[in-house]
């Protein structure tokens, strides 16, 4: 519980324990271009003029709870307004990730891609399992955190909209 505060507090300030190297708020969100699970590619830049919400994920419980954090906020907001996506950054191959989205208590609404070289893990520097970037309408990482409910998400992006 006292995680959750404390990640909540780092988000709604923008402020994030700094790691060198790693994009931090205020900075322009680094592009990439992955397949989703279904084969479709899908590039960071293809949202422009949109909240972009993602999980950088590995093949863990705390991530499919994120994920399933993730569905809530999904039915919160208009895919014009806000889109998600959650990517596997750990360079599993699709069968070990489809294998584990099968496991799920329920189907992810929004893309999962595969980054099977770990460019947006290399791009971002991620450190927690999961980690949850907010990038805005203009292309800047607005926050980073770890694991956030929800009822945390929500209001978040309300006021970035």
């Amino acid at each position: 519980m006292r995680k959750v505060f404390f990640s909540l507090i780092i988000m709604l300030l923008g402020v994030v324990p700094a790691f060198a190297g790693a994009t931090s708020p205020g900075q322009s969100a680094p592009e990439f271009s992955l397949k989703s699970m279904d084969g479709k590619q899908v590039a960071l830049s293809d949202f422009k003029g949109k909240v972009v919400v993602i999980g950088m994920f590995h093949i863990c419980v705390p991530c499919m709870n994120q994920a399933m954090e993730f569905n809530k906020v999904r039915k919160q907001f208009n895919e014009d307004q806000v889109v998600i996506l959650g990517i596997n950054t750990n360079g599993d191959s699709r069968e070990a990730v489809a294998e584990y989205l099968s496991k799920f208590p329920e189907k992810v609404q929004f893309p999962y891609l595969i980054d099977p070289v770990k460019v947006v893990y290399q791009s971002y520097l991620q450190r927690e399992m999961p980690t949850v970037l907010i990038i805005d309408q203009k292309g800047i990482l607005n926050a980073r955190a770890s694991a956030v409910s929800a009822n945390q998400l929500v209001p978040y992006i309300k006021k970035m909209l």
